[in-house]
């Protein structure tokens, strides 16, 4: 759960102003979660408040080690309970539930912004995150404008309204509804053929030769980078998240031409790949870019694989290369094993040598175990 650790500033003490939001710009429903967190002014801090089924205050979590020794006897708010209840009471709707590093990645941000950027694109309403980096995010307050934020601070504590500068930590921040009201709704048309297409990335993010390896091959670095295309690969997924997307670009580390999963970007949401004007990155030239075709499951072979004539046969027809290729369907038939691994589905492709509608051994797929039979995302490959 997300604990508001507080830091001493290092500037003067400034008398706390009255709670609202203190500069203009901001949407509608920023304006309105301002005035709904600072009605919570007061509300008892309670680790792992504010995190049931519903927003609103709940009874928290008894945690010694975190400084929260008798909060399971305290109805209040944590720093996320809080800023998700104050949404959720000025829209009508969850928008933010999580913890403080999930909620940071959240698809519904439509603008995020960086400790190098600093607090001068910031709105009322935008919540502000606390941590060195994004794996080690632990506190976040909702931003009321002229350096001020409103917050659940510790354990002990209440509600209440602090300097951003009090926090020695500041990461960056999120907007969930665009400025001054003003449509988020993203552009359809693709920006000028450049070729490259800006995303930013939430965080470091590691690159690989195709969008099917598991073999990581360098690092592009969190920020705003460029992408040229996009090619559909294996799962990358956390929590409710996920994305098959995988957008070729040059990585800070590593060789050029190589991938890095959409997963990464900071504003979309489940298999999207947009770029930061909400342009859909175009699919790769021959890279298999759309999604797999009905009736083909994507597998990774550990080697390259005799392919027969039949689930039964012994007399070798063909091969399957080894790498990534897709089969259709699966059926039981005679055992390869070879030590303790063993497997008797049988899947059907169309082999690299042979002619097509033949047979290759589960037995060659990369990632699962004895008498498995399943795709690069863990779908299992129904039967024939």
């Amino acid at each position: 759960m997300s604990v508001g650790v507080f830091f001493a500033g290092a500037g003067a003490a400034q008398a706390a102003p009255a709670c609202g939001a203190l500069s203009t710009g901001a949407a509608p429903q920023a304006t309105a979660a301002v005035r709904a967190a600072c009605g919570l002014i007061g509300t008892p801090y309670s680790w792992g408040g504010g995190h049931g089924s519903k927003p609103g205050p709940t009874y928290g979590l008894c945690d010694p080690a975190n400084g929260a020794p008798d909060d399971c006897n305290v109805r209040g708010l944590d720093c996320s309970g809080m800023v998700r209840y104050a949404y959720d009471l000025a829209v009508g709707e969850d928008v933010i539930n999580g913890t403080t590093r999930t909620q940071w990645p959240t698809s519904r941000a439509v603008a995020r912004y960086y400790r190098a950027d600093g607090t001068g694109p910031l709105l009322p309403g935008d919540l502000v995150y606390f941590g060195n980096t994004a794996s080690t995010i632990h506190h976040v307050a909702m931003y009321l404008g002229q350096g001020w934020i409103v917050e659940a601070p510790y354990s002990g504590g209440y509600v209440q309204v602090a300097a951003l500068s009090s926090h020695g930590d500041y990461y960056g921040a999120i907007r969930l509804y665009g400025s001054g009201g003003s449509s988020t709704t993203p552009p359809t048309t693709p920006p000028p053929a450049t070729g490259k297409y800006w995303v930013d990335t939430f965080a470091n993010a590691p690159v690989f030769g195709s969008p099917t390896s598991t073999a990581t091959t360098g690092t592009l670095y969190q920020g705003t980078s460029y992408v040229y295309c996009k090619a559909w690969g294996r799962e990358v997924s956390s929590g409710g998240s996920v994305n098959h997307w995988w957008l070729k670009t040059d990585p800070d580390v590593g060789s050029s031409g190589q991938w890095v999963s959409a997963f990464y970007l900071s504003r979309w949401g489940n298999d999207t790949a947009k770029d930061n004007n909400g342009a859909t990155v175009p699919d790769c030239p021959g890279g298999g870019g759309g999604a797999p075709a009905t009736g083909k499951y994507w597998v990774d072979t550990f080697a390259n694989a005799p392919v027969f004539g039949s689930p039964t046969s012994t007399a070798g027809t063909g091969t399957l290369y080894q790498g990534t290729s897709y089969v259709y369907c699966k059926a039981w038939g005679r055992e390869v094993s070879s030590g303790g691994s063993v497997n008797h589905w049988w899947l059907k492709t169309d082999p690299d040598v042979g002619s097509s509608g033949q047979w290759v051994s589960a037995f060659y797929l990369s990632r699962w175990g004895n008498d498995t039979a399943k795709d690069n995302n863990g779908t299992t490959v129904p039967d024939c």
